[in-house]
């Protein structure tokens, strides 16, 4: 009893207490489910699985006496049912539905990749902006203080605020390429649920670039 408690508490305490999912892998499953395209084209070839390859017929009719092979006088009706033996019509339609959907879909997320891959160049761009800009923040700190302290003279800080204006310029420019490209993609590929899509954007540059902030609030 005593090594079973240990090995239950050996177990317990090595397996992980949650995981998450990699937003990309949400993002790319959202898509699939979402995209205006993708979700027509896969109803479609689910349709056309449903359909049956097979037809039925209903008669009716009535006898004015009864037979043995007949039964007995007054309404009758009947149902005969084909299958065709060797009619493969339903068969390619399924086929050609699901090719159809799934050349849609490999083309969907090829694009939606690709789009991602820029948006991640951007967020590296993002992060750099980022360290210029609190260098170019420090540096000018540091020669305000070396003015207060007479060993620099007054006019040596125009160009490092000069510097700092630059570096805070490009670094919003960059924050507004990022937000508005990520808000394109996820109106683009996200149908309905764009806004999702955004979110679990924001988290993968996150998770890109720790230290970068994307949107209004830093990462770090």
């Amino acid at each position: 009893m005593i090594r079973k408690a240990a090995l239950a508490a050996i177990v317990t305490f090595a397996a992980p207490t949650w995981v998450v999912a990699a937003p990309l892998d949400d993002a790319i499953a959202l898509v699939q489910r979402a995209h205006p395209v993708l979700a027509a084209e896969y109803a479609e070839y689910r349709e056309t699985t449903r359909q049956r390859d097979w037809s039925s017929d209903i008669t009716l009719g009535w006898t004015q006496r009864g037979t043995v092979e007949g039964g007995a006088a007054g309404a009758n009706a009947g149902i005969s049912v084909s299958i065709p033996l060797f009619d493969r019509s339903h068969e390619l339609r399924t086929a050609e539905a699901r090719s159809a959907w799934t050349a849609s879909r490999d083309g969907v997320l090829t694009g939606f990749l690709a789009s991602v891959s820029e948006l991640e160049a951007l967020a590296l761009e993002l992060a750099e902006a980022e360290r210029m800009r609190d260098f170019r923040r420090d540096r000018l700190e540091y020669q305000r203080r070396q003015v207060e302290e007479g060993i620099a003279e007054p006019d040596t800080l125009w160009p490092v605020a000069e510097a700092m204006e630059k570096a805070d310029l490009a670094y919003a420019e960059r924050q507004a390429k990022q937000l508005a490209l990520g808000e394109r993609i996820a109106r683009e590929f996200g149908g309905e649920q764009w806004t999702t899509l955004q979110d679990l954007l924001v988290e993968h540059a996150k998770r890109m670039t720790p230290c970068a902030p994307f949107g209004a609030a830093p990462m770090c």
